[in-house]
């Protein structure tokens, strides 16, 4: 009797988001700088995001440093949001900012360890 295994491992859609932001936020910038067809600025996007596919997902240092400065730029969005909820003082920013980057890292730390604990099941 054979048994098979199946290994689950749980998708983080945060980081498919940030390689989307960047793609997309590169290839308007190209675009723009460049005067470039659309299609060659679509082909760019395409050769951006695979580019960073391989390099998050075979480059230790990459990874690490892709997600902290995600973290910090997701810090930089919640400051700026905070800024416009309460504009006689900073506090509201500043906690907002540190709310955002601590849950950036914990959902980059998180996946990280999905990685390495995947659930195993066996079937008959």
């Amino acid at each position: 009797m054979t048994r098979k295994y199946i290994v689950r491992k749980r998708r983080n859609t945060i980081i498919y988001m940030e390689f989307l932001i960047v793609t997309i936020v590169t290839t308007i910038l190209f675009m723009n700088h460049f005067k470039v067809h659309p299609a060659f600025g679509l082909l760019f996007g395409i050769a951006i995001i695979v580019s960073l596919y391989g390099l998050f997902f075979t480059t230790r240092i990459f990874r690490y440093i892709f997600s902290i400065l995600f973290a910090f730029g997701w810090a930089v969005g919640a400051f700026a949001a905070g800024e416009l909820l309460d504009k006689k003082s900073d506090t509201t920013g500043w906690v907002f900012a540190l709310i955002a980057f601590v849950i950036s890292i914990w959902a980059h730390w998180r996946y990280y360890t999905f990685t390495k604990k995947a659930d195993v099941y066996e079937y008959e």
